[in-house]
């Protein structure tokens, strides 16, 4: 009988003890800040918001994990090509750690990217997910997964798509 009271009290302790969220709450409030700067756009600030040693997965075809200097040129191209840049319907998220499962301070999201090309003044519409990792303030790791191929040919002007007309 001991044995059970014993198994219910550490059953009810394990289960009430909920993820302490706080660090996750700081960090969501450097990633909307980074999100923020690809809609303002705010080059500067994002520099600011990102480690030099940051490890980047890249949404481009075939580029993997990138360094800083690659981060750094993907948003500036991302902030100096497109106009009226929104961030809608976002679904912020706490990340966990993978072993167990429990929050471990880091940030995710899912929602639409949605804006035009400065060149051709075509808009696009993507369904994007972002992962943040961050210590002491600043981005260390993060991720980009959308469909940036099939963005960028969106908007790219109809004749440099068009099939070669055959003679």
């Amino acid at each position: 009988m001991k044995y059970l009271i014993l198994s219910l009290v550490v059953m009810l302790t394990a289960c009430s003890q909920p993820d302490d969220l706080a660090l996750y709450k700081t960090n969501l409030e450097i990633a909307k800040k980074a999100v923020t700067c690809y809609e303002t756009p705010d080059f500067e600030t994002f520099k600011s918001l990102v480690h030099k040693d940051v490890e980047h997965q890249s949404p481009m075809y075939g580029q993997g994990k990138v360094d800083y200097e690659s981060l750094m040129g993907q948003a500036k191209f991302y902030m100096e090509g497109f106009k009226n840049v929104s961030f809608e319907n976002p679904t912020w998220l706490p990340g966990v750690d993978e072993t167990t499962l429990a929050t471990d301070g880091s940030v995710r999201v899912y929602g639409t990217w949605k804006g035009e090309s400065r060149e051709t003044g075509k808009s696009f519409s993507v369904d994007a997910y972002h992962y943040f990792d961050v210590q002491d303030g600043q981005i260390v790791m993060s991720g980009d997964y959308f469909d940036a191929s099939g963005m960028v040919l969106a908007v790219t002007a109809s004749d440099e798509t068009a099939p070669a007309e055959t003679e």
